[in-house]
């Protein structure tokens, strides 16, 4: 991975260009490690993708649109 992948992903997705720009100069000692850079988001208040990933099991029930077959014997 690229940094200008790096930085094109958290454009994407709504980080600060004062922040990408911190959390660039981070990983330039660092290294270019996804956890440490999740961590560093965090760090500054950008909630996590997991936390939304688990709505749809939590707000919509499943929905059977129609009955099995009923079987006679």
């Amino acid at each position: 991975m690229n940094v200008s992948d790096v930085v094109f992903e958290m454009e994407l997705n709504g980080v600060d260009t004062a922040d990408i720009a911190n959390i660039v100069k981070l990983c330039e000692s660092k290294g270019y490690h996804s956890d440490f850079i999740d961590d560093e988001l965090l760090k500054r208040a950008y909630n996590a993708y997991d936390e939304y990933n688990d709505w749809e099991e939590d707000e919509y029930p499943s929905i059977e649109k129609f009955p099995p077959k009923k079987q006679y014997s």
